[in-house]
């Protein structure tokens, strides 16, 4: 029962059209918070408060290299989420 509570978390958090843009746009390498919003096309102040929500769910980390952080996908359920979305389109 406890993993169907972790997957319905995490669908909840994924539920959200402009966090699927952003896990997305993370899917195939490592980025900054100003490449993600420049190409989801939204503000790098909404953007980076959906980065936060990912964050704070387990669904991503940041890593700072000097004065830059990168974003990265870390839960292995969210990309296979993001995999079979994408099969389908």
């Amino acid at each position: 029962m406890n993993d169907y509570v972790n997957i319905a978390e995490i669908l909840k958090v994924l539920g959200h059209p402009i966090r699927l843009k952003i896990i997305g746009e993370l899917i195939d390498s490592d980025k900054t918070v100003s490449q993600i919003w420049r190409a989801v096309g939204l503000s790098q102040a909404l953007v980076s408060q959906h980065l936060a929500v990912l964050r704070h769910n387990g669904i991503i980390k940041s890593v700072r290299k000097g004065n830059t952080v990168y974003y990265s996908i870390i839960n292995p359920i969210a990309i296979e989420i993001l995999k079979l979305i994408q099969k389908q389109n």
